[in-house]
């Protein structure tokens, strides 16, 4: 630094320079900073550059290609909202210290399989509305600071294993409004970061048993918006710590007994928007549980419910649970017919004992 503790603070660079021709106060000042005698980095062409201390923020457009020749302290590069269509392997090359790269509302629909390998600080990754119909293999093999990953709103009618390897330190992957049918049973196997996962807005008509194996640290899941009819006995089994979980908008008419029995952590459930007429007795039973009341809460409307005594374990979950219930008055039982129309809270009153 230009001072000590025991130097005086009067023959400061300003002080020095008193006295002294212009040239002679540059001079002085390039040899204190020689860095800024190297000249000053440019920045591409269409685009603005911030400096800051941790490096050069980016933000490109409108145009037509990549933009080249970014400044090697470059930590992130927005180009989004333009006709990019292609992204060259090169594209990203000589820029170590990179950690975000945004690239939504673009045209891109493929990527090079060495896209990313010279980034290797790379931590979150936007792809949002592409038109992307699949990923090349390999392409995270150098990526293992990649935290948040966003495939939303591409043309993705599947997800291969391959695809997503070398993402080890992966907590958020949002693949939603795509036209994903089915997946494979191991396609998050490795992701064992992983935390928040959105798989909404597909056309997903089931889940793997086991999809969400190895996933311990799953607290966000949102499968709202598929085709789902049922979920598969254990779905859950290995996501003891979720928190919040979206089914809504689906077209589940069953479920098993047991499907919630491991989600002691649940702070929101919503069910609603299906086909559910009944459920089995103690389905919600470890939900809610006195000693971690849902914070958020649960949403059962738009189910056709068939408010009769078969009923009779949810009608009792409900009545301990009716503080954090949503939408009492759009959930509706259809049947049996002297109970159409009448709000399935109200049927619980009336149908469980005072004494429970």
């Amino acid at each position: 630094m230009m001072s000590s503790s025991n130097s005086e603070p009067g023959p400061s660079l300003a002080a020095c320079g008193m006295g002294s021709s212009r040239p002679m106060q540059l001079l002085l000042f390039l040899l204190l900073f020689p860095s800024f005698g190297q000249g000053v980095p440019q920045c591409p062409e269409a685009c603005k550059c911030t400096l800051s201390v941790n490096g050069t923020s980016v933000i490109c457009g409108p145009l037509d290609s990549f933009p080249k020749s970014f400044p090697m302290d470059t930590i992130s590069i927005s180009v989004e909202y333009t006709n990019l269509s292609q992204l060259s392997s090169d594209a990203l090359r000589g820029l170590p210290n990179l950690k975000e790269l945004h690239l939504a509302g673009n045209r891109i629909d493929s990527l090079s399989p060495g896209l990313l390998m010279s980034t290797p600080a790379l931590e979150v990754l936007d792809l949002t509305g592409n038109a992307l119909t699949g990923l090349p293999s390999g392409l995270f093999r150098n990526s293992e600071a990649l935290h948040s990953l966003v495939l939303k709103g591409n043309k993705l009618n599947t997800l291969q294993v391959d695809w997503l390897e070398g993402l080890v330190a992966l907590n958020w992957l949002d693949v939603s409004e795509n036209q994903l049918q089915k997946l494979p049973p191991d396609l998050l196997l490795n992701l064992t970061r992983l935390q928040t996962l959105d798989l909404s807005d597909n056309m997903l008509l089931e889940l793997p048993s086991n999809l969400l194996q190895g996933l311990s640290a799953l607290k966000k899941l949102h499968l709202e918006d598929n085709k789902l009819q049922t979920l598969a006995d254990g779905t859950f089994s290995t996501t003891p710590y979720l928190c919040h979980l979206f089914l809504q908008g689906n077209r589940l008419d069953s479920l098993p007994s047991n499907i919630f029995s491991n989600l002691t952590e649940l702070d929101m459930l919503d069910l609603s928007n299906n086909s559910l007429a009944q459920v089995p007795d103690g389905l919600l039973d470890r939900v809610g549980l006195p000693q971690h009341q849902m914070k958020d809460g649960f949403d059962l409307s738009g189910n056709p419910w068939n408010c009769d005594e078969k009923l009779h374990g949810l009608y009792s979950w409900l009545l301990i649970n009716q503080d954090r219930m949503f939408f009492k008055d759009k959930t509706l039982c259809v049947g049996p017919k002297d109970q159409a129309g009448q709000r399935l809270l109200e049927v619980a009153k009336k149908r469980v004992s005072p004494k429970q």
